[in-house]
């Protein structure tokens, strides 16, 4: 994930102070946070992230040298689309992770890292989403926002892998053995209420 817009992401799941004027990056994320407070967590703070990525993505489609290049991925932190009744992103008392992978990973490494999961022994249980349905979670979790529904394609949206952990201690070990498998972008861990999950029912 691009580092800046990580930092922009953390910022806008902190309570930062105001920010300084002029600084329109810092009052995009302020504005994510005011929302955040106003729809439930971590589900308004990506709105408002993708917000700021759709609008310049409208500045980047309005140039015309820019025109013939592919939407841009949303970064795993906007895109995560995780249950807003779980707190993320957490470690020691993860109950849930979820895996992003990046845009170009093969057949070949999707295959691999499905098979080094399953015998994970930190897995409890485990369910693959892909891009499209991860697009049609994102459609229903902002509903209430057609323009960020209409700005974003399944192609910008990461696939992941979504875990269910056995114990709650066993988030860092797990993201360790992980993180290093080819076609892993971002891993993130989230505690859960029982009977929920960062990937929540359709």
């Amino acid at each position: 994930m691009d580092q800046s817009l990580r930092l922009l992401f953390d910022r806008a799941l902190a309570d930062e102070p105001e920010p300084a004027p002029g600084d329109l990056a810092g009052q995009a994320m302020a504005t994510g946070t005011s929302l955040r407070r106003r729809r439930h967590g971590l589900m308004a703070a990506g709105a408002a992230g993708l917000a700021a990525i759709v609008a310049l993505g409208v500045v980047n489609v309005a140039t015309p040298t820019e025109r013939s290049l592919p939407p841009a991925p949303v970064p795993a932190g906007f895109g995560m689309l995780l249950n807003p009744a779980c707190e993320s992103p957490v470690r020691d008392t993860a109950t849930d992770v979820s895996i992003f992978l990046t845009t170009d990973i093969t057949d070949q490494q999707r295959s691999a890292m499905s098979q080094v999961l399953h015998a994970d022994p930190a897995v409890r249980s485990l369910a693959y989403e892909s891009r499209e349905e991860a697009h049609a979670r994102y459609q229903r979790m902002f509903e209430d926002a057609p323009e960020l529904v209409a700005a974003v394609k399944p192609s910008q949206l990461p696939e992941s892998f979504r875990i269910k952990l056995t114990r709650q201690s066993q988030y860092a070990n797990l993201a360790a053995r992980v993180e290093r498998l080819p076609g892993v972008d971002e891993i993130v861990g989230s505690e859960c209420p029982a009977g929920t999950s960062v990937r929540p029912a359709n």
